[in-house]
């Protein structure tokens, strides 16, 4: 029995027999992470400037987060955070949205 059950599992795609690419599959891995973090910097200042602000207070921090907040001034200015912008206000309006019976549920988790 557990033979054909064995059997019925066949895996769906023949893999190569050489293994992995080497340096080229490194280099499109190591392309496609740099192209990604360089978009989310682009469209995501915001949360660049977010990270920086809630560091630790020291002089290199200072520093880094006067540089986050002015790329998030340059890329607003540009228009690119105006998606993330877009969202978090979504987010926002859903967060404070009130439910029927809500003032009820709220007193009596203040008990």
């Amino acid at each position: 029995m557990l033979e054909r059950v064995r059997d019925s599992y066949e895996f769906p795609t023949d893999l190569a027999d050489e293994g992995d690419a080497g340096p080229g599959a490194l280099r499109w891995t190591a392309g496609v992470i740099a192209m990604t973090a360089g978009l989310l910097a682009l469209t995501n200042a915001a949360a660049i400037s977010g990270w920086a602000a809630e560091l630790a207070p020291g002089p290199g921090t200072v520093e880094l987060a006067k540089a986050a907040d002015g790329w998030e001034e340059a890329t607003a200015r540009v228009g690119l955070g105006a998606g993330h912008a877009r969202m978090h206000r979504a987010w926002k309006r859903a967060q404070n949205t009130g439910w029927k019976g809500e003032d009820v549920v709220v007193q009596e988790a203040r008990r």
